[in-house]
């Protein structure tokens, strides 16, 4: 009980999230778990350092597989993981920022068609990109494809690249590479470009891990 007191002073001391929003995260709480109510806590805790400030950050809340665009502690937009997993799992209890945007294939701009066309828009975010944060963790973010060939193609390719690229080192040194922290998050194709228009460099990121295998 002492760490639910804990949660319920961390979520009042954030005067700007309101009560349906702390109802949200008790609900989401099984408060028979007590790794559960530590990872919450950890959470909250970290959250309040960025909610102090007037920043917009990303919580991603894998217990609710969800990705929450957040500013002061109040959820701006929710993002839904259809699918994720991890390496070094125990590992992602820290906060992270983002070292750069994805890159973005921008549209050429028509001289001739004078001041009315948009440079960029959302259709022209990627749907599947890799976000390097530091400390270091890699987040991939694949969107679903929904039944569309070329970009399954395109998304095994990526994964494919990755693996071999590894096997190489191991052949060539003898020695595996060394692993790294990473998360992989497969969401809805207007997500996942919804979430590259949304970051920006140093925009901090929170996870709040799963308790359950």
């Amino acid at each position: 009980m002492n760490v639910l007191r804990t949660i319920l002073s961390i979520l009042l001391s954030l005067p700007s999230v309101s009560w349906a929003a702390e109802q949200e995260v008790i609900a989401t709480l099984d408060l028979t778990d007590p790794a559960a109510l530590q990872e919450a806590t950890r959470v909250l805790e970290e959250e309040i350092k960025l909610a102090a400030r007037p920043q917009t950050y990303v919580l991603i809340d894998l217990e609710a597989k969800a990705i929450l665009i957040k500013s002061r502690g109040v959820e701006l937009h929710r993002l839904q993981i259809e699918r994720w997993s991890a390496s070094h799992f125990s590992q992602l209890a820290t906060a992270y920022h983002l070292l750069e945007r994805p890159p973005i294939n921008r549209r050429k701009i028509n001289p001739i068609a004078g001041t009315d066309q948009d440079p960029i828009s959302l259709a022209d975010m990627p749907t599947t990109f890799t976000l390097r944060l530091s400390p270091p963790l890699t987040l991939l973010v694949i969107s679903h494809t929904d039944g569309n060939l070329w970009q399954w193609a395109i998304q095994r390719g990526h994964a494919w690249w990755h693996r071999l690229t590894s096997w190489g080192i191991t052949l060539w040194t003898g020695n595996r590479p060394p692993s790294s922290l990473s998360l992989h998050l497969t969401v809805s194709l207007d997500h996942a470009r919804s979430l590259a228009w949304t970051v920006t460099e140093d925009m901090p990121f929170l996870i709040r891990r799963t308790t359950i295998p």
